[in-house]
């Protein structure tokens, strides 16, 4: 079997620990062997254990050469023939890698590319450090064709070394979903009319809590029924608890930090909304849509990768609580067009959308770099 080395700059809850867990689960089925170098610092790390080859628990953050010199050491004594690197703090060990150990392959996931959380020096500089790693990778995966864009035009990758390989889930998982709705309805401290708007995401900036919070208390205005679930945790917390205060919210939003019962929460929901500023290609408006509840979303890179407008959810400018306001208004008044987008929605996923497409097109493209190098 051929050998590989994934490098995670974290193990906690999230998209990338979650894309890794999935190709390790399949590695086996495509004749690789996949070993994985991460901290121990999150949920994921036991279950890396459990699925891969071989681990080595590193700290990568902050950025560490004696990290990436036990990184080498890893590859040359457990004869490690390809390196994939899971988003930007992993690119930049993964890359080095190319001149450390001679004749080693890489390939690079992006994950969303966000350059606009830098000032503008430090911004210059990541772009700098960026277009120079890209001539040490040998492939490039973008989660979404509109991350594809955004690492063209920004000349982080090259066109030709480029495959975009979306997300997938089991839509089984989500479909198939028994809940107790009295039973949550009653945790949360809600009313048993509540027309439940649910948010899974992480409580950071980026994710756009501070907008969905002002344009959720404009709804409440016309529709005193509606209650307000964010799951996840995060540094923006305290803010946004402050926020729910500041606006009176504190008996119509329930936050509920981390959770295990995601499927569920989602088959609860009777509407799901991401207000994020940017994407990658998030898992969570695919589960939604597998699990058949509608979904309202901004229209930026990733969310309009998942929802298309007027066919499987409704999408909205970012950073207007105002627009958001009015479209979850008019998704209230509407169920009858918001259970049509669901339908099309699930229909998408079990299309496009599928863990064994994602496993399939990720193993090929190994396959692909192997090849070219006469592997």
């Amino acid at each position: 079997m051929k050998k590989i080395l994934y490098i995670a700059i974290s193990s906690q809850t999230g998209g990338v620990p979650r894309h890794i867990l999935q190709a390790l689960r399949h590695a086996k089925e495509y004749g690789y062997k996949v070993a994985v170098a991460a901290p121990d610092d999150g949920d994921y790390y036991p279950w890396f254990r459990q699925q891969a080859a071989g681990m080595l628990k590193v700290s990568l953050k902050p950025y560490s050469f004696r990290s990436l010199w036990k990184i080498r050491c890893y590859i040359r004594k457990n004869r490690i023939e390809l390196v994939h690197s899971h988003g930007k703090g992993a690119g930049m060990y993964a890359r080095p890698l190319k001149l450390l150990c001679p004749g080693i392959k890489v390939v690079h996931t992006f994950h969303g590319v966000y350059i606009e959380e830098y000032g503008v020096l430090l911004r210059a500089i990541y772009c700098q450090i960026e277009r120079r790693l890209r001539h040490w990778t040998d492939h490039f995966i973008c989660v979404s064709q509109s991350e594809r864009k955004e690492a063209m035009r920004l000349r982080f990758a090259d066109r030709k070394r480029t495959s975009v390989i979306c997300n997938g889930v089991e839509p089984e998982h989500f479909q198939g979903v028994i809940i107790n709705r009295n039973q949550y309805l009653k945790e949360f401290g809600f009313p048993q009319n509540a027309y439940l708007i649910g948010c899974v995401a992480r409580l950071e900036q980026m994710k756009g809590h501070q907008y969905l919070l002002s344009a959720f208390a404009k709804l409440i205005k016309k529709h005193p029924q509606c209650r307000l679930v964010l799951v996840g945790d995060g540094p923006e917390r305290e803010s946004i608890e402050a926020q729910i205060q500041e606006q009176n919210l504190g008996s119509f939003v329930c936050l509920t930090g981390f959770r295990h019962d995601v499927p569920q929460l989602l088959k609860l929901f009777d509407m799901f909304v991401s207000a994020s500023l940017k994407e990658g290609m998030p898992y969570t408006l695919i589960e939604a849509l597998a699990a058949g509840t509608p979904v309202t979303a901004t229209d930026v890179i990733g969310n309009r990768d998942v929802i298309h407008g007027g066919k499987n959810g409704f999408l909205v400018r970012a950073e207007s609580a105002e627009d958001l306001a009015e479209m979850l208004d008019y998704a209230v008044r509407n169920p009858e067009i918001c259970k049509k987008y669901s339908v099309q929605g699930q229909r998408m996923v079990h299309a496009l959308f599928t863990e064994e497409r994602f496993a399939g097109r990720l193993f090929g493209v190994y396959d692909k770099v192997m090849e070219r190098h006469g592997k």
